[in-house]
């Protein structure tokens, strides 16, 4: 029986860490996993349901205090990352108010973030609920996080990129999710570096005809638009964006 529970988005970005830890015969035997979105898989964290998994950077102040960063790997980008995006009728100096995605509370702190500092626009803001996404009003914008951008960026004609809007406003990566355990978790560290590692490596073997993306799609989003390597550069970025959500 696994020992060891772990959270995952249930995104193609994490396709590599999944394989990775399915296709290592010591970790696929002592770790179960516990797959959903971002904000579902903070709370699990939170609550302490799991031992760890990939906490939104948006969630890090709530990290318990008996889990720790861990790895050397997380879900970050360097410019443009595809799935994470404003998307609207109308440009954005003509929209009024912002729906923010429920999936995602790193995403919609990121399009604040921006809004002030970046683009210099005040938006109303507003949460949602499934299905969000197939009715947006006039004048609206909405942030669309994870695989569903794939499905839906070609009914609106802006999209606005929010890690090519972050590199340009701050010339630095950003990180949308780090690794974090407890003791249980950072025991196995180093096995879970090298299971991730060999999932990154192999991403062209992960592919499966049921995704939403083509073959080609799939291998250039993930070797090209997601940086999953936890520099410290991006170690940086995470510091300034938190200190950019206590001023705003």
């Amino acid at each position: 029986m696994a020992s060891i529970k772990l959270a995952l988005v249930s995104y193609i970005n994490t396709i590599p860490f999944i394989d990775g830890i399915k296709n290592d015969k010591l970790l696929n035997s002592e770790v179960e996993l516990y797959i959903d979105f971002p904000a579902n898989c903070a709370k699990a964290i939170k609550n302490g349901s799991v031992d760890g998994g990939l906490l939104p950077v948006g969630a890090l102040d709530e990290l318990p205090k008996d889990y720790q960063i861990i790895s050397d790997f997380c879900i970050g980008s360097d410019g443009p990352v595809e799935t994470v995006v404003l998307l609207s009728q109308e440009p954005i100096h003509k929209l009024h108010t912002i729906y923010l995605d429920y999936q995602s509370r790193t995403s919609v702190r990121l399009v604040q973030v921006l809004a002030q500092n970046y683009w210099k626009q005040q938006f109303k803001y507003l949460p949602t609920a499934i299905g969000f996404e197939n009715n947006l009003p006039e004048g609206c914008g909405m942030v669309l996080i994870g695989d569903r951008v794939f499905e839906k960026e070609q009914y609106y004609p802006y999209r606005y990129d929010l890690s090519d809007a972050w590199k340009k406003y701050q010339n630095l990566p950003f990180v949308f999710a780090v690794w974090v355990g407890n003791e249980k978790v950072k025991e196995i560290e180093s096995s879970l570096n090298k299971a991730f590692r060999s999932g990154i490596d192999n991403i062209e073997h992960s592919y499966n005809n049921l995704l939403t993306i083509d073959k080609e799609r799939f291998i250039n989003y993930l070797t090209k638009s997601i940086s999953y390597s936890f520099t410290q550069e991006k170690k940086e970025a995470i510091k300034l964006f938190k200190s950019l959500l206590v001023t705003r």
